[in-house]
């Protein structure tokens, strides 16, 4: 096992949670979550920004909500919920604003 040096400056992790439509904890953010994860990527890509900002579609982040997808910012341990792939460069603007708020990262 070895350390990884190379940090990102901010990680956004997006839910693709897939339940079945009768879940008590309703479907999930499914489709939501993939488009978002697919914006996302596309807005990192599109400023250049893909060794500063990573972006991870994962699994259940815990909070559900009806409608979109719910998206965590790590390491500042900011979330949203309902987001849709139409708020990427929000979510994006907010990401880059809490890593420029925090003092530099040392390796």
């Amino acid at each position: 096992m070895q350390p990884i040096r190379t940090l990102p400056e901010a990680h956004l992790f997006v839910c693709a949670n897939r339940r079945p439509p009768d879940d008590p904890l309703g479907p999930g953010c499914s489709a939501f979550g993939d488009r978002l994860y697919d914006a996302l990527k596309a807005e990192v890509a599109r400023r250049g920004l893909i060794r500063s900002v990573w972006v991870t579609k994962t699994h259940c982040l815990g909070i559900c909500p009806k409608h979109g997808a719910t998206t965590a910012l790590y390491p500042s341990r900011a979330m949203w919920g309902g987001a849709e792939a139409d708020d990427a460069t929000t979510l994006l603007d907010a990401a880059l604003a809490a890593a420029s708020s925090r003092e530099p990262r040392r390796a």
